[in-house]
């Protein structure tokens, strides 16, 4: 009887805790970075995150895209009317990127 409540507390009560391997670690730290990028680089009207299929990026998806080689594989893709302003564009996000600016 006692052995029936105590396990009966312990799956109402208690969640198994998850173990976070390292690569899901790696994962997690990714996404965070990538999300704080699009976040940082929202304001810019010709910037597009897309993946290697070509398929657009959103931080809403980030969290379901896990690569082969365990990284996301995320292509910024600028879509500017000129190259000057496509040339602009990047040399902005170059500084964001070099610097940690995001």
């Amino acid at each position: 009887m006692i052995e029936l409540v105590v396990g009966w507390f312990q799956q109402t009560f208690f969640k198994p805790v998850e173990k976070i391997t390292p690569s899901k670690e790696g994962y997690k730290f990714e996404h965070d970075e990538l999300k704080r990028l699009m976040k940082r680089l929202r304001n810019f009207e010709t910037v597009e995150f897309r993946d290697l299929s070509g398929s657009l990026l959103s931080p809403q998806t980030i969290d379901q895209r896990f690569g082969l080689d365990g990284g996301i594989d995320c292509v910024i893709r600028i879509v500017a009317p000129t190259e000057a302003g496509a040339r602009n564009v990047a040399g902005r996000i170059r500084n964001i990127l070099i610097n940690g600016n995001y």
